[in-house]
C-alpha cells in the first residue's frame, strides 16, 4: 500500500511538470521568463545549452535587457570557442573593465574582436553598429569591410557612424544583422540580450571552418545556395556588377554577376544592369557560386508607395492628406505604429512632419505604416517677419513661429501690397509681416500683411521747392507725386532733428509719413544704399544699383571721403560689388562709407556705458558702443538692452564706414558633420542637442579651418565637428574645431567649468562651454561628473571653449 501510495505521488508529481512545461514554455528554453512562443526561446535554449549564455541566479534570462560590450565580448569569445583554444600570453588590457572578464577581454584582443583604437567601454550598451563590426571580425572578414566597396543600402545609411559604415554593409551581406521592415538599420538602437544570442548564432553557422562562408579570401557566404530570388529592385551599382534586392519580408540581398559578364534583362528594352530601376519587380535566377545568370523583370508598378506634399497631419483622428503631383488631395488612414524616416534625423516621429513637406508613404493593408520624409517644407504658405531682405543675392530671410527660415527669391516672384497696383520685391521692408507661398525652396509669392510702420511711405527726392513747402517723390513704382509739407512736420537727416526742407537734397532716398495727404514726418540718413556695379578710380565715374534696383551713373568728387572699418580711404581701394551708403549732391559723390560686417565674441559687458567689449577671428580687440541710432537685435527680446547680451556671445555688427549700424546677438550651432552631398551642396550635421538639420553651403558659405578660409564644399569633412553661424548673404561660416586627444590628469566635480589634460610632464587647462556635449564612444551621454583621472578623452575646442569631450 505505501508503495502504491508512493507511485501515485510520482505519477502526481510527473504530471504537473509535463504540465508545467506544456503550458509555462519555461523549460523549454531553461529559463523562468523565456516562454515557448519566445521568437528566440530555441536560439537561447541552444546557446545555454553550449554554455555561451547563462542566465541570473534567480532563474531567469532577461531577454529584453540591454546587453553591454563586454558582455557581447565575452559571448563572441565563448561562441568561436577561444578560451579552450588559448595559448602563450595573453596582451595586457589599457581600459577599465570588470574582473571577471578580464581573461576573455584580453583574447578578444589577441584574435582581433576588439583593438585599442576601438574606444571600447566595457560598461556601455552595445548597439547595433558597434556589434556588426564584433560580427564581421568573428567570421573573419574585417578585410573585406576595410576594402570600402559598397555602401549600405538602408534608408537611414547617414545616421550609421563613419567608422561602422562598411562594417555593416559586410554585417549585411553576410546576414548577420537584418534591417527592419521599414528598409533602416537603426545604428544606434541598443541590442537586447535575446538579440544577441540570435546574432551570435548566425555568426557561429560562418566562422572560418565551419563551411559557411569562404576563407578571408572567398566569396560572399550568403550568395551561395543556387536557386531563384524574387523582389523589388533597391539598388544598382552597374560599375561593380552587383544590385540590391528586396526579398518578401524584407529581407535584403546584395547580388553579383560574374566578372566580365554581360546579363540581359527580360522584360526590358535595354540590356545589363543599366536596364533596372528601383523599383522593378525582379526573378533573379542564381548559378551554384551564386552568381547571378538570368534576370527577368516582372512587374515595374515599382514599390507599394505614394509620394506627395502633406496638405494636413490629424494626429487626433489619426489622419494624413497628401496633395499629389497632380495636385489632387488623398487622405490616408495611419495605423497604431508608423515608423517615420528622414535623412539625417536621429528619432524622427510623427511630430517632426508638418505641412509642406514631400512625403513617401507605404500602406499595408489600408493604413500607413510607414513615412520616408524625401524633402522638408518643399511646398507650403508661411506668415512671418521679413528678418532680411537682399535683393541682389535675391534671398529673405523670415522668422517663423520663432524660428529663422531663408527662401530664395526668384526674378518671377509675384508680390502684393495693398495700395500697389504693380508692387516689387524691392518694395518689402525688414520688418514687414508676409505671407510667401513656398515651392521646393523658392519663394513663388508674397503678400505684405502688416508694415513695419503702418504709416510709413519710402520713395526718393525728385525735386524740393522751399517756396511753396512742396517736395517731389517718386516711389518705388516709379509713380511721381507731390506732396505739401506741413509747417510744423519733422524733418531728420543723419539724426539731426533741426533739419529744414532745404537741407533735402535730390536723389536722398526718405522714409515719411501723411496726415491729410500732407507730409507730417520725414526722415533721411542723407546716404544712397546700394550696390557698386562698377568704378573707374582715373576717370572717377561710378556705376550705381540702389537698393530699389535702380542703375545710376554718379561722378566722384576728387576730394570724395571713402570710409571703411578696415581701413581703407583711397578710390581705388575700392572692389567692385561691395556694398555702399553715397552721400550726393547732385549727381556728384561727395562721400564714399562701405558696408561691412564682422563677427565678433563678446568678452565683456559693460552695461553702464552701453559698451560691449569684443573681440575678432584674428583676436584683435574693439569696443561696441550701442547708442542713440545702433540698432540691437537680439532673437526672442523685442525691446533689448545691453544688458541682455552675454559674455561669451557671438554678434554680428554691421558698419557704415567707421560707423556702427547694427549688433545682431547670432545663435550658432555646434555638431558634428554626419553628410555632404557635394552634388546638392548640402551639409548634414548631428548637432550637440541631439538635433539634426540639413544647411546649403551657397550664398558665399565658407569654411574656416586652422586659421585658413576656403569657399568650397570639399574643405570640410565628414567627421569635422563645426561652429556654424550665417552669414549676411544668407549663406553660412562652418568653423572646423581643434581635436585634442589625451588623459584627465584630474576627476572633474559635476558643476566643473574646465578640465585638465595631461600635456607631457604636466597639465594644461581647458574650459568647459556651458552646454558641452559630454558622451562615450558608443554615443551614451555623460554628466561631468563620469569624467574621471586617467580617461582618456578626445576634446573639440573652439577659442580656447570645449564644446564636445569623447570618453574613449
Amino acid at each position: 500500500m505505501g508503495k502504491r501510495s508512493l507511485l501515485g505521488k510520482c505519477m502526481v508529481i510527473s504530471l504537473a511538470l509535463l504540465l508545467a512545461m506544456l503550458f509555462s514554455g519555461a523549460a523549454l528554453a531553461g529559463f523562468s521568463d523565456v516562454k515557448a512562443d519566445h521568437w528566440a526561446a530555441n536560439i537561447i535554449k541552444t546557446m545555454s545549452e553550449k554554455g555561451i549564455v547563462s542566465g541570473y541566479p534567480d532563474g531567469t534570462f532577461k531577454p529584453n535587457n540591454t546587453v553591454s560590450q563586454v558582455e557581447a565580448v565575452c559571448m563572441a569569445v565563448r561562441s568561436m570557442g577561444l578560451q579552450a583554444a588559448s595559448q602563450g600570453s595573453l596582451p595586457e588590457i589599457t581600459f577599465p573593465v570588470p574582473g571577471y572578464a578580464e581573461n576573455d577581454v584580453k583574447l578578444a584582443l589577441q584574435h582581433g574582436l576588439i583593438k585599442d583604437t576601438d574606444q571600447f567601454s566595457a560598461y556601455s550598451a552595445a548597439n547595433r553598429a558597434w556589434v556588426a563590426r564584433l560580427l564581421v571580425r568573428m567570421i573573419g572578414k574585417e578585410s573585406e569591410a576595410q576594402e570600402e566597396l559598397l555602401m549600405p543600402v538602408f534608408t537611414d545609411m547617414s545616421q550609421i557612424p563613419d567608422w561602422a559604415v562598411y562594417y555593416v554593409r559586410v554585417a549585411q551581406d553576410y546576414d548577420l544583422i537584418a534591417g527592419y521592415p521599414d528598409k533602416s538599420f537603426k545604428p544606434y538602437r541598443e541590442v537586447t540580450r535575446a538579440e544577441m544570442v540570435s546574432f551570435l548564432s548566425r555568426a557561429m553557422d560562418k566562422l572560418p571552418g565551419t563551411g559557411g562562408v569562404a576563407g578571408n579570401t572567398g566569396s560572399v557566404g550568403v550568395q551561395q545556395a543556387a536557386g531563384t530570388v524574387k523582389g523589388l529592385i533597391v539598388k544598382v551599382y552597374p560599375e561593380i556588377g552587383a544590385f540590391v534586392v528586396e526579398e518578401a519580408g524584407g529581407n535584403l540581398r546584395t547580388l553579383y554577376l560574374p566578372e566580365n559578364a554581360s546579363i540581359s534583362v527580360v522584360g526590358s528594352s535595354s540590356q545589363g544592369l543599366n536596364a533596372l530601376q528601383p523599383g522593378d519587380e525582379v526573378s533573379v535566377g542564381l548559378d551554384s557560386r551564386g552568381y547571378v545568370i538570368s534576370i527577368s523583370v516582372t512587374d515595374r508598378s515599382g514599390y507599394p508607395g505614394t509620394e506627395g506634399t502633406v496638405f494636413d497631419l490629424d494626429l487626433d483622428n489619426m489622419l494624413l492628406t497628401l496633395q499629389l503631383n497632380d495636385n489632387r488631395l488623398q487622405p490616408y488612414r495611419l495605423g497604431k505604429y508608423v515608423n517615420v524616416t528622414a535623412p539625417g534625423v536621429r528619432f524622427p516621429s510623427l511630430n517632426d512632419i508638418i505641412t509642406g513637406d514631400r512625403v513617401k508613404v507605404t500602406v499595408e493593408g489600408s493604413e500607413v505604416i510607414g513615412i520616408e520624409i524625401l524633402e522638408v517644407a518643399s511646398r507650403l504658405t508661411v506668415t512671418g517677419k521679413v528678418i532680411t531682405l537682399n535683393t541682389a543675392m535675391n534671398f529673405v530671410n523670415l522668422e517663423v513661429d520663432g524660428r529663422m527660415h531663408v527662401y530664395s527669391l526668384p526674378a518671377s516672384v509675384q508680390v502684393n501690397i495693398s495700395g500697389m497696383t504693380n508692387a516689387y520685391i524691392s518694395d518689402v521692408q525688414e520688418g514687414d509681416t508676409v505671407t510667401a507661398t513656398i515651392n521646393n525652396g523658392e519663394i513663388t509669392s508674397l503678400t505684405v500683411t502688416g508694415r513695419r510702420g503702418d504709416n510709413d511711405l519710402n520713395a526718393t527726392i525728385m525735386a524740393v521747392d522751399t517756396v511753396n513747402d512742396r517736395v517731389t517723390l517718386k516711389d518705388r513704382n516709379g509713380k511721381i507725386n507731390v506732396y505739401d509739407v506741413l509747417s510744423n512736420a519733422r524733418i531728420i537727416i543723419d539724426d539731426d532733428d533741426d533739419a529744414e526742407l532745404s537741407d533735402l537734397k535730390q536723389d536722398m532716398d526718405v522714409k515719411f509719413r501723411l496726415k491729410d495727404g500732407d507730409i507730417i514726418y520725414l526722415e533721411t540718413d542723407n546716404k544712397v544704399g546700394g550696390i557698386i556695379t562698377s568704378i573707374d578710380a582715373d576717370s572717377l565715374i561710378m556705376e550705381f544699383q540702389r537698393d530699389n534696383g535702380e542703375r545710376k551713373t554718379y561722378f566722384i568728387a576728387k576730394s570724395a571721403d571713402v570710409n571703411s572699418k578696415d581701413n581703407r580711404d583711397d578710390i581705388d581701394e575700392i572692389r567692385r560689388g561691395e556694398y555702399a551708403y553715397l552721400t550726393l549732391s547732385g549727381d556728384k559723390v561727395l562721400e564714399i562709407d562701405l558696408k561691412s560686417t564682422i563677427i565678433y565674441r563678446v568678452e565683456r559687458v559693460r552695461d553702464s556705458v552701453d559698451r560691449l567689449d569684443v573681440v575678432d577671428d584674428d583676436d584683435d580687440s574693439d569696443r561696441l558702443y550701442i547708442r542713440s541710432g545702433v540698432k540691437l537685435i537680439i532673437p526672442g527680446i523685442t525691446y533689448p538692452g545691453v544688458s541682455d547680451v552675454k559674455e561669451g556671445d557671438l554678434v554680428r555688427a554691421v558698419f557704415s564706414g567707421d560707423d556702427l549700424k547694427s549688433v545682431e546677438v547670432l545663435e550658432p550651432l555646434y555638431g558634428q558633420v554626419t553628410f555632404i552631398d557635394t552634388a546638392r551642396s548640402t551639409v548634414t550635421l548631428q548637432l550637440f542637442n541631439g538635433r539634426t538639420t540639413t544647411l546649403d553651403f551657397r550664398n558665399r558659405s565658407m569654411v574656416n579651418d586652422g586659421g585658413r578660409t576656403y569657399s568650397n564644399l570639399s574643405a570640410l569633412t565628414t567627421g569635422d565637428r563645426v561652429e556654424v553661424i550665417e552669414n549676411s548673404d544668407g549663406g553660412y561660416v562652418f568653423r572646423v574645431m581643434e581635436e585634442v586627444s589625451s588623459k584627465l590628469a584630474f576627476s572633474a566635480e559635476r558643476d566643473a567649468d574646465s578640465i585638465y589634460l595631461v600635456k607631457g610632464n604636466s597639465w594644461e587647462r581647458y574650459n568647459l562651454h556651458s552646454d558641452v556635449y559630454i558622451h562615450n564612444a558608443s554615443g551614451k551621454t555623460l554628466g561631468k561628473g563620469d569624467l574621471k583621472s586617467g580617461y582618456r578623452v578626445v576634446i573639440y575646442t573652439f577659442r580656447d571653449m570645449v564644446y564636445e569631450v569623447v570618453v574613449e
